[in-house]
């Protein structure tokens, strides 16, 4: 395990976190329960027996404004798309960042052959009417996400002062992880994220924020999800993402990278032979941390770079964590933050320090009564805090962390779980390779973006800054809880056709 320090001071550059402290969410519980069962506890098998309202009917599933769920929703989204303009609705797609490496496959070429403009010049020339970047959502879901772990941290201290117990806090972005939780691990639903994935946060961005800028009703615009994911049409059917009122989804169609390269190469789209097109705005732009989402350990290292400049002021002063890049089953490092002095951080972390200290002197020399911290100084947090991280390649092995994490045999604060080997670029929807490298050469085309980014944290992207000064307020807060939070299930949600 490698640890990463750095020292901080307090910087003057202007941050969107800024007045963040003005909404707290609720404390969120602590402790990660130690022996808790991998199936339903007995409360929830109690509830999951006598509540029928459990079982979520997604009614919108059962047909569309193209037509019945049983014709294959890229071919919903076709259907739209041929449509004549004046009779169809406002189409809007979005790309996530493992497309854009492994789109170039189909074609018989290396991942990452081609290039993100091309790939949003292909779907102009598909019909579509704007195309946006799932980056955007990316950076979204970093900035909340971020922001929420360092509530949850912040709440850890308050509430513990004399322990260090993990907190810990899963990412939520992968929905065969969320599965995964809902049905076998529904005692840890406290523990993961209440932030949508990417797809979702722009989705309900487009049918809320976009369709009030351009003055559409969310009624007329179809979105369209381009996915690595054969997962992201049962999150996207979930009933209650429909941000922008009953019965309008944030996302109505999702169509994989492999039937993506199927359509280009039957309408005569040859990808690589196509000009560099442009991004639609406001929701075209995205950062280098909003990139490697597409791959296992993307989401936490993008999350730590926001995280760490939260906490510290400072950035993080090496921004590629090779510890939890790579094909390793699972991955681990801690990362030191410490605040600048005078910060409510500082405080929290000096007086977990002075207690500490205090315990000692107690066991080692009888009673000593401890006077709440006050009489600590900053000086006494200066080796600041830990941060405990974990990353989870794959469901075998996140089960195999998950029960150490439970037996207490490993503690973190922050865990990511990708379902898939590899994360996005090993998904479901991605072409099919006979070359046993193909999941690693992905990856490193991920990461090749991601260098060559002119903006490679989420904070930092001018739209995502926009947006929340415009729009949403601070991260968060109360509007972007509503928009870009979810609940989960115990259980799991069934839909019935």
């Amino acid at each position: 395990m490698q640890t990463i320090i750095a020292q901080s001071h307090v910087s003057a550059r202007p941050s969107v976190f800024a007045q963040q402290d003005a909404y707290k969410p609720a404390p969120i519980p602590c402790y990660f329960r130690r022996g808790a069962s991998t199936s339903p506890s007995a409360l929830g098998r109690a509830q999951l027996a006598g509540n029928p309202t459990r079982v979520i009917v997604v009614a919108a599933a059962a047909t569309t404004a193209a037509g019945p769920a049983s014709i294959p929703h890229w071919k919903q989204a076709i259907n739209e798309l041929d449509k004549p303009r004046d009779q169809r609705k406002v189409m809007i797609c979005q790309v996530a960042p493992a497309v854009r490496v492994a789109i170039a496959e189909c074609f018989g070429l290396a991942p990452g052959a081609t290039t993100p403009g091309q790939l949003a010049e292909s779907l102009r020339r598909l019909g579509f009417d704007m195309v946006f970047d799932t980056l955007y959502g990316a950076d979204l879901t970093i900035m909340e996400e971020g922001t929420e772990l360092i509530h949850r941290l912040q709440s850890s201290l308050e509430a513990n002062p004399h322990g260090e117990e993990p907190l810990p806090m899963f990412t939520s972005c992968c929905p065969g992880w969320v599965a995964l939780l809902e049905k076998s691990y529904p005692d840890l639903i406290p523990y993961v994220s209440s932030c949508k994935s990417p797809q979702m946060m722009l989705g309900a961005m487009v049918k809320t924020y976009l369709a009030e800028k351009r003055g559409i009703s969310p009624n007329d615009i179809c979105m369209v999800s381009i996915m690595p994911c054969v997962r992201k049409q049962g999150e996207a059917d979930r009933d209650w993402f429909c941000s922008s009122g009953a019965g309008v989804r944030d996302v109505d169609h999702v169509i994989t990278t492999t039937e993506l390269g199927s359509i280009l190469k039957e309408r005569n789209i040859n990808l690589p032979e196509l000009p560099e097109g442009d991004w639609d705005q406001p929701l075209g732009t995205g950062s280098g941390a909003g990139v490697i989402f597409g791959t296992t350990g993307g989401v936490m290292e993008a999350a730590l770079r926001t995280a760490y400049e939260l906490v510290t002021k400072q950035p993080l002063p090496r921004l590629n964590l090779s510890e939890v890049r790579g094909m390793d089953g699972i991955k681990e490092t801690e990362v030191k933050m410490v605040p600048p002095a005078g910060s409510k951080f500082a405080e929290l972390v000096a007086a977990r320090a002075a207690a500490k200290a205090v315990d000692e002197a107690a066991a080692s020399a009888g009673a000593i009564k401890w006077d709440g911290g006050a009489g600590f100084s900053n000086d006494e947090g200066a080796n600041g805090l830990t941060l405990r991280v974990a990353v989870a390649n794959g469901l075998g092995n996140a089960k195999k962390l998950l029960t150490k994490m439970q037996s207490g045999e490993c503690k973190y604060d922050f865990v990511e779980i990708m379902a898939c080997p590899a994360g996005c670029v090993g998904g479901g929807g991605q072409p099919r390779s006979s070359d046993k490298q193909i999941t690693a050469k992905r990856q490193q085309a991920i990461y090749n973006l991601d260098e060559r980014s002119t903006i490679r944290r989420s904070h930092e992207n001018p739209a995502i800054q926009t947006a929340y000064q415009d729009f949403l307020g601070e991260p968060n807060g109360p509007k972007a809880h509503e928009l870009l939070h979810t609940h989960y299930v115990p259980g799991g949600v069934e839909t019935s056709e």
